[in-house]
């Protein structure tokens, strides 16, 4: 093989390699404006100083309900209710209790799943108009309801408005970073 046959065969490799990429690259523009938002993923960023889940700012949120939730995903749901003042058209929190576990709030805040501290403290009782004494609770968690929770001291979750309902969530979601 002379050299320019040698040039020539590197040159045709770059050419395909950047014409797959400018194929795959198109398709994929192609398939976002034909489903035109029905696709079963969606991105989630969370562009605050201050988030629910500080480990989270980006997220792939998997729409429609899983087969099986359990401790330690991450879902997302409409923000109703007590969430009613978000802006943002979902809100995301990490499942920290599932039908059946036992969850304990203490006097002094201490959230417990099956004995395990979830989470301490209950800074945003004010903000409901409640003390600490009036949000303990010691129950096993009813069928098709989850505990959720924000790992920030800050987040707005279950340990003041309660479970959120199995069909209330819209999907998963899988940190990206």
């Amino acid at each position: 093989m002379t050299q320019q046959n040698t040039t020539e065969a590197v040159a045709g490799k770059k050419l395909d390699r950047a014409l797959a990429g400018t194929l795959i690259a198109a398709l994929g523009v192609a398939i976002l404006f034909w489903a035109k938002g029905n696709m079963p993923f969606m991105l989630g960023i969370d562009l605050q100083d201050q988030r629910c889940l500080p480990d989270v700012r980006a997220a792939i949120l998997v729409k429609g309900l899983p087969d099986r939730i359990t401790d330690g995903d991450l879902v997302y749901f409409a923000p109703s209710g007590p969430l009613s003042y978000v802006k943002a058209p979902y809100v995301m929190k990490r499942v920290a209790g599932v039908p059946g576990d036992r969850l304990t709030i203490t006097t002094a805040g201490d959230v417990e799943i099956n004995g395990n501290s979830i989470v301490q403290g209950l800074p945003l009782a004010k903000l409901y108009h409640k003390t600490s004494a009036e949000l303990v609770k010691e129950e096993i968690i009813p069928r098709g309801k989850y505990f959720v929770i924000g790992t920030h001291p800050l987040s707005d979750d279950s340990r003041y408005w309660g479970y959120i309902s199995k069909n209330q969530i819209l999907g998963t979601g899988h940190r990206l970073f």
